[in-house]
């Protein structure tokens, strides 16, 4: 790590953690933890352990009992001089306080125990070899903040159904018992569990011993982990869980709720086809034997992997009713179990070094993407996630993956130790995280191919498993299982024998993302191509070199071309292999192999390129663009296979408005052997093109007319069949087809009356009673629809379309108050109608009675669902955002302080900087020194680190590095408000808020036909 990093005077050979007692009504835990650990040192003062929110009352060392120790938490107060308010100063302060206590830094921590003299005699005595020493320390733990999380439902019953589970990231693990909280101090590991009788224990390890007391009202559960593990990787569950097993694999098993268990089996059913595709690939089975998952409730993400064990959202959850949520939960879990291998397994040395693990992790991924769903909706995965990244590095540069020179920061960290803390979760908001991962997924992509064969990164992967796995001695080595940069790039020139440095240096170390403009004009006369390339770098980072690949469609075939892009503009040539056939008809071979039929007709007649792709394996960190004719488009759209050039083709098309284009666009729409996501942005380009057309005779009726022939009945195409979600891709289609018309304007940005009436039929005349399929989802998106066509402004072409609206609005109160009775998966509909009413407050159409956001802070109380509090969280944010709305944002704030739910305070904080009340140079009443002090106080103070990192950003989107400007500067200062005619003082001698004189007031009037120049401001004396 770092070059201050000191030698280890003693390492861990084996730790016992024992919870001996676990109180769900005090949300407490008691136990005691032993290390056993062995001597590198012949002197040994202090060990020193991390351990964050613990209470200790015993240390022993061997048999020595009551040894003196020290426990210190340098997060409780951050600043110390409560007279600054600067985030500079306080990130400052923060990376203190994590070196202070960091391992890998100083080999120091919060425990620090005295070894007694007679221990330090022994291992000073010449005559005998160093033993072993045994650490004990008698802990709890009561109401944590992070760590461990208890979930206690409200309600009378809610003990029966409560649970607590580790809900750790890196350099966690303090906050769930004493350790040394580093990847590099990995040992074996003993879990001793004793609870009531009606509680189930899942822990890392293997069950070796269970056992029932005498009295038969206590539960005793021994696991052991033969595995050197570091302690992050540790994680358990308590509650009171029902259990079924994997049919296919006697080590595995799953665990939920009670009274989910058919839920359970319907969501894991999956998975038995998911473990051979792992093992085949790298030749090995689950690295630690055995396997858990467990789902429970208000976990922070998807899922949290540990040794052995996976802890699950329960929103995962879902019947064979549920279509939508499928996708979503085999992701994650197929996600879960590759973190098995790269993420638990496997660390990294360092957190500079996470993009690497995380990076094979997410290519073991896309192998499960492909074999599960197959290659298109892998394909189109990665193509939502490049844009994603480029969506985000367009709003705020991410850093590089990896930081190789120390003088480098971002965007947390400075000085010499930005390597140190690159990268670290306490550092690093989660949104950055997440985004980072997917970066890394795409750069792994790149190394892959640059290997130039798909079966030398398997060999890779195999190659790092079997160094960790075994050593010469015959155990699993735990030095080995941590890969940094380095090793990753040695073991590829062994295997390979390719340098990768120059790659390295471009995507990884160096941050950054480019958009490609591709331009081309065909020379008749040379038969060529003149192309040209122009790239742009986002936030003036340096520019890509390298070679393009560029596909060109033909007429006698698709043939592939390299072109050299450099950091300067590109013209270059391609040489066409096909002559013009002006009048021969002939069936063209695509790349696949496959021949047929294209209309030449509108083409260019001299030219033989029907159209091209550009980087068409999306192996460079790009946006790219391509500037061809609207025949080439059409023609890409309705006879490429390639399904992300089909879909970008369909992107943008809206751009060329012509009849040719929307017939192009329904002949895809109707197409059921063109892949969904394909017909689906041609629904929503076509809802474009009707938009923008001038045309008086293309209007929402083509919509609605293609609508019918899809889903009309059969007697009678103007009325819609009964439900039938049997086909799914129909299914996502039709749900596009309420958002798409929807989102229909005319030619002056209005919504047609036409539009809501048809959308209200939908809702009105929804018929699922002979459907095997849930319809919620398909509600929401009717209701969506009616959202967009909520007028933003009203006038007289308005009236009636705000009528028609108006109308709506009992239909959708009657399904909020129906879904509260008889909610829907997660209370989805409840979250669609706050939607629709939140637009309706937004431009001041709801009644006053309404007007207000009592509905939403009414669904942000803990017990509504996950997805309808988010909403609400929001929809609130957005309130406040346009009405600066001071008792709202107290509101928000609360929910981020006292929130029981981790996730909660953390999205709640997120929506505030998303969605900001100000910035440092705009002016709000909002902004005062109450909302800095408060915003401050959770800073300094709060234990959540993933919430103290939202926080930060928060604070950053408001104020940047420097002091609001509603701080006072000085030791004595007045904060004046203007407006608000009061001010704020710390003066002494003088009250802390007071309101202006008469007089004052009197001096600022001036009379009302003064011109602006001969405004003048009466001159006051300084205040001193």
């Amino acid at each position: 790590m770092g070059s201050d990093k000191t030698e280890e005077d003693y390492e861990v050979l084996h730790q016992i953690v024992s919870i001996s007692s676990v109180n769900f009504t005090r949300k407490s835990i008691s136990g005691f933890t032993e290390l056993t650990i062995r001597p590198l040192s012949d002197i040994i003062t202090f060990v020193s352990l991390n351990t964050q929110q613990t209470r200790i009352y015993n240390v022993t060392v061997d048999d020595i009992q009551d040894v003196k120790f020290t426990h210190d938490d340098p997060f409780h107060q951050i600043c110390g001089d409560p007279s600054k308010r600067k985030l500079d100063y306080f990130l400052t302060k923060y990376q203190i306080a994590i070196l202070k206590n960091d391992y890998d830094y100083k080999n120091q921590g919060e425990l620090k125990i005295e070894v007694p003299k007679e221990i330090q005699a022994k291992l000073a005595s010449p005559n005998t070899s160093r033993p072993n020493v045994k650490v004990r320390v008698e802990f709890s733990i009561e109401d944590p903040i992070c760590g461990i999380h208890f979930y206690i439902p409200d309600g009378t019953d809610g003990i029966k159904k409560a649970h607590l589970y580790t809900s750790q990231f890196a350099n966690s693990a303090r906050y769930c018992f004493p350790c040394i909280d580093s990847a590099s101090a990995r040992c074996h590991w003993q879990l001793e569990f004793s609870v009531n009788s009606e509680l189930t224990v899942v822990s890392s390890g293997e069950l070796k011993e269970y056992s029932l007391s005498s009295d038969e009202k206590h539960k005793n559960y021994v696991f052991n982990l033969a595995i050197p593990t570091a302690a992050t990787g540790i994680g358990f569950a308590i509650g009171n869980f029902d259990v079924i097993a994997e049919p296919t694999k006697n080590n595995v098993a799953y665990f939920c709720p009670k009274g989910l268990v058919p839920l359970l089996q319907h969501t894991v059913e999956f998975l038995q086809r998911v473990y051979p595709i792992y093992v085949d690939y790298m030749n090995m089975s689950l690295p630690f034997g055995d396997y858990k998952i467990v789902f429970v409730d208000e976990l922070l993400s998807d899922y949290q992997s540990y040794a052995s064990l996976t802890t699950a959202s329960i929103n995962l959850l879902h019947s064979a009713r549920i279509i939508d949520q499928t996708l979503h939960t085999r992701r994650a879990l197929g996600m879960a179990i590759a973190s098995q291998y790269f993420g638990v397994f496997i660390v990294p040395e360092s957190y500079n070094d996470t993009w690497l693990v995380v990076g094979i992790k997410n290519i073991l991924f896309l192998l499960f993407m492909r074999k599960i769903f197959g290659n298109n909706e892998c394909r189109f995965w990665v193509y939502q996630q490049m844009m994603r990244v480029y969506e985000a590095e367009c709003e705020q540069l991410l850093p590089p993956l990896h930081l190789k020179d120390k003088s480098q920061s971002y965007p947390l960290t400075s000085g010499n130790n930005a390597q140190i803390f690159h990268m670290d979760p306490m550092l690093t908001p989660p949104h950055i995280l997440e985004l980072m991962e997917l970066k890394s997924m795409l750069v792994m992509r790149i190394v892959e191919n640059r290997l130039g064969n798909k079966e030398l990164i398997q060999n890779v992967i195999k190659k790092l498993l079997s160094l960790a796995w075994i050593n010469p001695s015959g155990e699993s080595s735990s030095i080995n299982a941590l890969l940094s940069t380095q090793d990753f790039l040695k073991t590829i020139q062994v295997v390979s024998g390719k340098d990768l440095s120059d790659f390295m240096s471009r995507y990884v170390y160096q941050p950054g993302f480019c958009t490609l403009n591709f331009s081309f004009a065909f020379n008749r006369k040379r038969n060529v191509a003149d192309v040209t390339i122009k790239q742009k770098t986002l936030h003036d980072c340096e520019k890509y070199v390298g070679q393009l690949t560029v596909l060109v469609q033909e007429l006698d075939g698709s043939f592939s071309n390299l072109l050299q892009v450099e950091k300067t503009d590109v013209l270059q040539e391609l040489n066409c292999q096909s002559k013009s056939r002006r009048n021969k008809k002939k069936k063209i071979p695509l790349f696949t192999g496959e021949e047929v039929d294209i209309d030449l007709s509108h083409s260019d007649q001299d030219s033989p390129v029907i159209w091209l792709r550009v980087d068409p394996e999306m192996l460079w960190l790009s946006k790219t663009s391509i500037e061809m004719p609207d025949y080439m488009w059409q023609a890409m759209l309705l006879h490429e296979r390639d399904v992300v050039y089909q879909h970008i083709a369909a992107e943008v098309l809206p751009n060329f408005p012509s009849q040719a284009t929307i017939n192009t666009l329904s002949t895809v729409l109707l197409d059921d052997k063109c892949y969904y996501q394909v017909r689906k942005q041609a629904l929503h380009s076509l809802a474009k093109c009707i938009s923008i057309s001038g045309d008086p005779t293309v209007n929402e009726e083509v919509l609605i007319n293609l609508y019918r022939k899809l889903y009309g009945s059969v007697d009678n195409e103007k009325f819609t069949r009964m439900n039938d979600f049997s086909d799914f891709p129909l299914y996502f289609i039709q749900q596009e087809f309420m958002r798409a018309i929807g989102r229909i304007k005319d030619h002056a940005d209005y919504t047609t009356p036409r539009i809501v009436q048809f959308l209200y039929q939908q809702l009105y005349y929804n018929d699922n009673q002979r459907n095997e399929f849930d319809d919620s989802s398909m509600i929401v998106a009717i209701i969506d629809g009616l959202t967009y066509t909520v007028p933003h402004k009203v006038d007289y072409k308005m009236e009636q379309v705000l009528k028609h609206v108006k109308q709506v609005l009992p239909k959708i109160v009657c399904y909020l108050n129906i879904d509260k009775k008889m909610p829907s998966y997660q209370q989805i509909v409840s979250a669609a109608c706050l939607r629709f009413i939140s637009k309706l407050i937004q431009y001041g159409h709801i009644m006053d009675n309404l007007k207000d956001s009592s509905i939403f802070s009414a669904h942000l109380k803990r017990g509504q669902s996950f997805h309808v509090r988010c909403t609400a969280i929001q929809l609130l944010a957005l309130f406040i955002k346009n009405e600066s709305s001071e008792r709202d944002l107290n509101t928000i704030l609360s929910l981020i302080e006292f929130d029981q739910s981790p996730f909660i305070r953390c999205y709640a904080a997120q929506q505030l900087y998303k969605l900001p009340l100000f910035t440092k140079h705009q002016d709000c009443f909002l902004n005062n020194l109450h909302l800095v002090e408060r915003l401050w106080r959770l800073l300094n103070e709060h234990q959540d680190f993933n919430l103290r990192c939202c926080l930060a950003q928060l604070y950053y989107t408001l104020y940047g590095r420097t002091t609001p400007t509603c701080v006072p500067t000085n030791n004595c200062a007045v904060v004046i408000d203007l407006k608000g005619q009061t001010a704020r003082t710390n003066v002494p001698g003088i009250p802390s808020s007071f309101r202006f004189s008469s007089k004052f007031d009197d001096d600022r009037k001036y009379s009302s036909d003064d011109s602006s120049s001969s405004r003048k401001r009466k001159k006051h004396k300084p205040l001193s």
